[in-house]
């Protein structure tokens, strides 16, 4: 009756970047569309519509990285998947405001 208790899980480093850029892309997305948002009641985004836009596709292609990170992060033995998953969420999310706020600004 001894029965082997199972091997401790090991760190899943992917999903864990994958977690970290997905938080950080998002919050500087979100960020950088308030800004616009604020820019065009004021009549200033015209001056700085392309920073603005370089910034933002920074953020997306952050939120990109953080999705292939978590897909590489959901396969494995052994390792949590469940900061993997949440990365991926936070980078679909942080693409798809992306193109809103592409889409919105034209």
């Amino acid at each position: 009756m001894n029965a082997e208790s199972p091997p401790p899980l090991q760190p899943n480093t992917l999903g864990k970047a994958s977690l970290i850029l997905g938080i950080v892309a998002s919050t500087f997305l979100v960020c950088t569309g308030l800004c616009a948002g604020v820019g065009d009641q004021q009549g200033w985004l015209q001056h700085v519509g392309p920073v603005l836009l370089v910034l933002a596709g920074t953020f997306a292609f952050m939120g990109l990285l953080s999705v292939l990170l978590g897909v590489g992060g959901l396969f494995g033995r052994n390792r949590p998947k469940s900061t993997a998953f949440i990365g991926l969420l936070l980078g679909v999310i942080t693409v798809a405001l992306f193109a809103a706020l592409v889409n919105a600004a034209r």
